[in-house]
């Protein structure tokens, strides 16, 4: 399916990346049943303007792709949603549909090819060890000698503003992303 449902969210999602959400809205609920009736995901973008009418509402022209992997009906009436990153996509003539649901023609971006993590990035990686430990994040499967693996999960982590997780998820080359992330943590600590 070329054109998917569309969910902006004050959040960047990130390949692999996993988030809670709690749906209430009855056009996101006919599209969580949409996703699981027709077996698709649908489209994480980051709102880039907030407004109640959704024909004002703005987001960014690229997203993740994700699936639903797990769902509960919560205690106070509201559908628990688990999601998964699956891809980064571009997001092209958006449009509302009956329901008000934006939609938009998914574009798929290349797919970043597994690289080993370079010397320069070692510091890097021995910080997303120590993250990993921390109990308040849930442990996965990280490819500790992956460049993209290891640049997702700290632009992931990291407490950085949601335009610069945008600008890291735009990012095409995984050691471009490790430099930037470099250039963010020193640009925090002056």
């Amino acid at each position: 399916m070329n054109h998917l449902p569309i969910f902006p969210l004050d959040v960047v999602m990130f390949p692999d990346m996993r988030l809670d959400l709690k749906i209430f809205e009855p056009k996101y609920l006919d599209m969580v049943a949409e996703c699981f009736k027709e077996d698709h995901g649908f489209v994480v973008c980051r709102i880039i303007q907030d407004k109640s009418d959704v024909f004002c509402q703005t987001f960014e022209s690229v997203g993740t792709l994700v699936r639903i992997v797990d769902f509960a009906q919560l205690k106070n009436g509201m559908l628990g949603i688990t999601v998964e990153g699956i891809e980064r996509v571009r997001v092209a003539f958006p449009y509302c549909d009956a329901n008000q649901l934006v939609r938009a023609e998914r574009q798929a971006m290349n797919a970043e090819m597994q690289m080993a993590t370079e010397v320069e990035h070692e510091e890097l990686v021995i910080m997303l060890k120590h993250l990993e430990k921390h109990p308040a994040i849930e442990h996965r499967e990280i490819a500790y000698d992956d460049a993209s693996s290891i640049s997702w999960r700290l632009a992931e982590l990291l407490p950085f503003e949601g335009p610069e997780k945008q600008m890291l998820l735009e990012m095409n080359h995984p050691y471009d992303r490790l430099d930037e992330i470099y250039r963010l943590l020193d640009k925090y600590q002056k």
